[in-house]
């Protein structure tokens, strides 16, 4: 099957950060299929290479870009190249980020610290200040934050406060931007079925904890069927907002044994 020429991302051009697996590849193919030319932007190029194969058999453009997160220079560069081949953008949807090892909190060295804030607050910074550049008329900027935006959690203060500051720089930047024209909206996912979380799954699972009160974990096409939304004209109304996707974790955030 194609890609929709007449759906709702079609003659769109998207920037997906961290697009080599997980969320980020299941929001890349989505879009794809909803009609959006897409750039995938990860650390190493072997999966995001044949994954651009995979999604221009549907008859979109998709550009495979390596891009350090944590090097100014190669974010640099990562815009440049988009702007280029594709002649300006619509959508960044910065998935890109990094959940530490679990420490304590004065266990923590400065290379732990600039290493969480760096990926997952720095960077999404910059590459939506220049993807604004990009967009002409108006976009839509996504930023994947974390229920972990909303609640403490032993081990990790780095990953919560740099989350935490993402939905921040969502309401900041959409205050500013609105008049422009560029939406800036969050998601918040909880528990999904990604290598990342695969830690904390154990760790509930060890301790006979419920992942959520729905009892299950999500699956990342359900993240990428919430941000397609956002990014359509059907969710032109809606900006500044981080939207959780945690089968009811946030009911419950705090009540679980060793928060």
């Amino acid at each position: 099957m194609g890609a929709d020429e007449t759906g709702p991302l079609a003659g769109k051009r998207a920037l997906v950060t961290g697009a080599s697996r997980g969320i980020g590849a299941a929001i890349a193919r989505r879009f794809a299929e909803q009609g959006a030319d897409v750039a995938l932007a990860a650390r190493s190029t072997g999966a995001i290479d044949a994954l651009a194969e995979e999604l221009g058999e549907l008859g979109v453009r998709a550009l495979a870009v390596r891009a350090d997160m944590t090097d100014r220079e190669s974010l640099r560069a990562l815009m440049e190249r988009v702007g280029h081949e594709f002649g300006g953008l619509d959508i960044l949807v910065n998935n890109a980020g990094v959940l530490p090892q679990a420490k304590l909190a004065e266990e923590h060295d400065w290379a732990d610290w600039d290493a969480a804030i760096g990926l997952n607050l720095s960077a999404p910074w910059y590459l939506a200040c220049r993807a604004k550049e990009l967009m002409g008329d108006g976009g839509v900027v996504v930023n994947n934050a974390s229920t972990a935006s909303y609640y403490p959690s032993r081990g990790l203060v780095a990953y919560n406060v740099s989350k935490s500051a993402m939905v921040m720089l969502t309401r900041v930047l959409a205050l500013e931007w609105a008049r422009d024209g560029v939406r800036v909206v969050g998601v918040a996912p909880g528990k999904i079925e990604t290598d990342l979380v695969q830690p904390i799954l154990r760790w509930t699972e060890k301790r006979g904890v419920p992942v959520n009160p729905m009892r299950r974990v999500g699956a990342d096409h359900e993240v990428a069927d919430l941000v397609a939304f956002l990014v359509s004209d059907r969710a032109a109304y809606i900006t500044g907002v981080t939207v959780p996707i945690d089968g009811g974790e946030l009911l419950t955030a705090g009540s679980e044994p060793g928060r």
